[in-house]
């Protein structure tokens, strides 16, 4: 074969491979969880001059990325390929139960991670899932955390709890997951902050 031929034969192939493994698909779509006005507590009349830190755990397996999960058939987990979370959904849920406990004015501060104030409590949150569920049509949104009130003086765990919110999504897609999603954690928000301020009277 005339060298010529074959060295653009080689160039030839070159810049079909570069042309094949180009990715022209659109970027996808990002969601948030939570926003400025998502929770509003009705603020307690004794504040406790108490410093309250609040930690996020890692999530469960499986819910520890930015991927939207979904269910069809449990114990099986999918995931959307055009959709993501802003960030894992315990990142993004940490400075809403800051902000939630702001908001009550039960406590002289509310720090996280890696503030160096001493605090006299903590609470703690681990996720356990969120998902969306297609065994019924609306599909629904289930969230579910596990949090956790220790005295941050004598070490002692003032109480556990698990929490389960279940909403319809409006559509049955990662949109509509967002969306449930969205109304799933301000009804928890409500939920936990109720369950840990019991533990300051």
């Amino acid at each position: 074969m005339n060298p010529w031929k074959a060295l653009w034969l080689f160039v030839l192939t070159i810049l079909v491979g570069c042309t094949l493994l180009q990715d022209n698909s659109p970027p996808p779509q990002t969601y948030l969880l939570g926003g400025r006005e998502i929770f509003t507590p009705t603020p307690v009349r004794r504040p406790s001059g108490k410093i309250l830190l609040v930690t996020v755990s890692k999530g469960a397996p499986g819910f520890d990325s930015r991927r939207m999960a979904y269910t069809r058939e449990p114990p099986k987990l999918d995931y959307y390929n055009d959709s993501v979370w802003s960030d894992t959904p315990a990142k993004m849920l940490l400075p809403l139960l800051v902000r939630a406990f702001e908001a009550t004015s039960a406590f002289k501060a509310v720090v996280s991670p890696p503030s160096p104030v001493l605090a006299d409590l903590r609470v703690n949150m681990d996720l356990i899932s969120l998902q969306q569920e297609f065994m019924m049509l609306p599909s629904r949104v289930r969230l579910m955390m596990r949090i956790k009130v220790m005295d941050m003086k004598s070490k002692h765990v003032l109480g556990t709890r698990i929490f389960e919110i279940v909403e319809l999504a409006p559509s049955e897609n990662a949109h509509g997951e967002a969306q449930a999603a969205n109304d799933a954690v301000r009804k928890l928000l409500g939920e936990v902050t109720a369950f840990v301020l019991n533990y300051l009277e």
